[in-house]
């Protein structure tokens, strides 16, 4: 049998430690939280975690499973997660609105997307959209999402809002409008 050189052997455990993703740590999201590579600022209400990710924001007050509040950005040009449909520049509030719905209806697990609102509102000091929406998923989970989005240079923002449509959704549809009224866009680095 063929003994592999232990320098050898030390190089494929750490690259294999090196590429295995760590686990998030969840740490109290209460107050002022910057994000300047992705060009955004919220506030985050008392009493949720976040994820310890330094652009990333998702917050939770139950558990991801039950409630959270995000926000993404996309780069205009670039197709969206599950739709091959991009944002271009130049476009409506509401046909980013358009293609974000469709990006959640077009997700593997969803099995209907009903749109209850979609009108126009403000996110930062840009025009753009807030929609409210049931997702019924194939498994038969029903959640509610709220979400305001626009478009600020060559970047679509989204602030959303996902939870368990039963008691989560309407209990901290508030906190998310909080949050989503702190939004504000910071000049790019």
């Amino acid at each position: 049998m063929r003994r592999i050189p232990i320098v050898f052997f030390l190089l494929l455990v750490a690259g294999g430690c090196a590429a295995t993703p760590r686990k998030p740590v969840w740490v109290p999201a209460e107050g002022a939280f910057a994000a300047p590579k992705s060009g955004y600022s919220v506030v985050l209400p008392a009493g949720w975690t976040r994820v310890n990710r330094e652009e990333r924001l998702l917050i939770t007050r139950d558990g991801s499973s039950l409630q959270f509040i995000g926000v993404a950005t996309y780069k205009v040009g670039t197709p969206l997660q599950h739709t091959k449909k991009k944002c271009e520049k130049g476009m409506l509030p509401q046909e980013l609105a358009d293609i974000l719905i469709d990006d959640i209806a077009s997700t593997g697990n969803v099995a209907s997307v009903e749109v209850l609102e979609n009108a126009p509102a403000r996110i930062g000091d840009v025009e753009g959209f807030r929609v409210v929406c049931r997702i019924r998923f194939k498994g038969g989970l029903d959640r509610k999402c709220a979400f305001y989005g626009a478009m600020r240079g060559d970047r679509v923002f989204d602030v959303y809002y996902t939870a368990a449509a039963r008691h989560y959704f309407d209990r901290d549809l508030g906190v998310f409008e909080e949050v989503a009224r702190s939004f504000r866009f910071m000049p790019p680095p």
